[in-house]
């Protein structure tokens, strides 16, 4: 499975990359 902080770090991630786009 995923750890939950890893799905976190993802999320944040893609939020930030969402913004830059």
């Amino acid at each position: 499975g995923i750890d939950k902080r890893t799905i976190e770090k993802f999320e944040k991630e893609a939020a930030e990359l969402g913004k830059g786009s």
